[in-house]
Order: C-alpha cells, then structure tokens, then sequence
C-alpha cells in the first residue's frame, strides 16, 4: 500500500513539473513575457550648441571705430562752409579788394584736407578688418548701425558738397592773377580739390563696406574674409 501511495505522489510531482515546462515553453514561444530592468545609469543627451561669446576685444574695435567716424563727421560739419568763405574772398580779391589772410587760411585749408584725406584712409582700413572679424551679434549690430549713420553723412558731404565747392574754389584760383592771389594759391586749391574727390571715392566704398558689415552682425550674410582692394 505505501509503495502504492509513493508511486502516485511521484506520478503527480511529475506531471506538475512538465505542466510548468510547458508553460514556460509556451510563453517563450508566444513571446508573452517581459524582463523589467531597470537602467541606473543615465544616458547622456548632447546639449544644444551654444553661441560663442564675442571677445572684448572685437567690441572695442567696433567701438573705437564708431567714435573715430563721428568725430570725423563732427569734424567736417561746417567745412564746406569754410571753403565757400575762401571762395567768396577769392573773387572779392580778383575785383581788387585786398583779403590779408587768404594765403593763410587757403594753406590752412590745404592742411586740413590732407588731413581728412588722412583719417578717412586708415578708417576705410579699419572698416575692412572688421569685416574679417564680424560675427551676429545684437551689439556688434547695433555699432554698425551707428556707424553706417556716419558713413552715410560724410558720403553725401564729399560727394555732393565739399567736392563741388572745391572744385569752385580751384577754378576761381586758376583764373586770378598769381601776383594777386599768391604764387601758391593755385597749387594749393588744386590739391584741396583732390582730395576732395578722393575723400568722396573712399567714402562711396565704405557705404558697400557698412552694408557688408551689417549683413554680417545681424546674420544675414555668412562670416568671412574679403580680399584687399
């Protein structure tokens, strides 16, 4: 009887444990199960690149060069004015009034014009170094703007007044006597004359120069480097 009672316990252990292979079986085969893992280790997520920082350096540059540029607009505020006065006394001289500082205040003019013609060329150098280190940048922008304000004031001040007023200045010269007017008075109105158009060419360059400026601080235009003219 106990062998008996043994031999249907074993039976009935066996059949529990194929039912159990089975159903492992089964699930595997279904696909039905799932293995919970849980991550401890974060995966890292590549941070948004960020805008690289303008150097001080860059915005003391474009500082100094909007200063320097509205001390040159300042500077030549009244300067047609200057070279009508000359003008005006020129003709007074030739219908024989007697000016003690002509020849004075024509070389003081001479001097002056040189000097702008001066400024105005390692300013238009400077503006093209810019160029090359111009990125977007809400400041560097709002400096550009400031100085294309200039540039554009002193474009039309060569090109449409200095310029024409020299080139008066010149030609009233050139037809008084040299015992009258001063053996040097032609010479000099003739230079003045030409700087006057220089002055006026490098200025016409420099308003594209500004506007190639301001492309590039606002983004509009890619960063790069232009070739020397």
């Amino acid at each position: 009887m106990k062998k008996i009672v043994s031999l249907v316990a074993l039976l009935v252990s066996c059949a529990s444990f194929v039912l159990a292979k089975s159903q492992n079986m089964e699930e595997l085969k279904s696909g039905s199960f799932s293995i919970n893992l849980r991550s401890e280790v974060d995966i890292p997520v590549p941070s948004a690149p960020t805008r690289e920082e303008v150097s001080q350096d860059i915005v003391y540059k474009f500082q100094n060069l909007k200063n320097e540029l509205r001390m040159l607009e300042n500077d030549t505020t009244w300067l047609r004015n200057d070279i009508d006065r000359l003008e005006q006394d020129a003709r007074r001289m030739a219908q024989g009034y007697s000016s003690a500082f002509f020849a004075s205040d024509l070389r003081n003019m001479h001097y002056n014009m040189s000097r702008h013609y001066n400024d105005i060329s390692r300013l238009s150098l400077d503006l093209r170094n810019l160029i090359n280190l111009a990125q977007k940048d809400e400041k560097l922008n709002g400096l550009a703007r400031d100085m294309d304000f200039s540039v554009m004031n002193l474009d039309n001040r060569f090109n449409f007044e200095v310029r024409n007023s020299a080139q008066n200045l010149e030609i009233t010269v050139r037809r008084i006597d040299p015992k009258i007017i001063g053996y040097d008075a032609q010479w000099n109105a003739s230079d003045m004359s030409r700087y006057a158009r220089d002055i006026a060419f490098k200025t016409k360059d420099m308003r594209w120069d500004i506007s190639r400026l301001l492309d590039l601080t606002s983004g509009k235009a890619k960063t790069g480097k232009v070739s020397d003219k």
